[in-house]
């Protein structure tokens, strides 16, 4: 799944109202009671669907980020980071599923 990037087009998104707790969620699920677990298994699921999303939405701004989502996308993942500030901003940056494990355990 990739989205339509355009060149020097920045796209600014409604800031999503303060919720309680954290919420996890793909194409077939939402969850908001969650462990470590079931983050493991919807990055599982990714890696195994092409097509699969994972979004990490917190109840409010954490340093500016709101929600980081991943997909995979011509055999690497694609992290997006939803920031925060006059609406919400998305930026993304495309690793290797190898460089994505390596910046998860520091």
């Amino acid at each position: 799944m990739k989205l339509p990037f355009k060149k020097r087009k920045e796209v600014v998104f409604k800031t999503v109202e303060p919720h309680q707790g954290f919420i996890l969620r793909n194409q077939e699920n939402e969850l908001t009671d969650f462990r470590d677990i079931d983050i493991e298994d919807f990055l599982a699921d990714m890696f195994v669907m092409s097509d699969q999303f994972v979004v990490l939405t917190a109840p409010e701004a954490q340093n500016k980020i709101r929600f980081v989502q991943a997909c995979t996308h011509d055999g690497e993942i694609e992290v997006e980071l939803g920031i925060e500030g006059g609406g919400t901003r998305l930026f993304y940056k495309m690793c290797s599923e190898e460089d994505a494990i390596i910046q998860a355990a520091n």
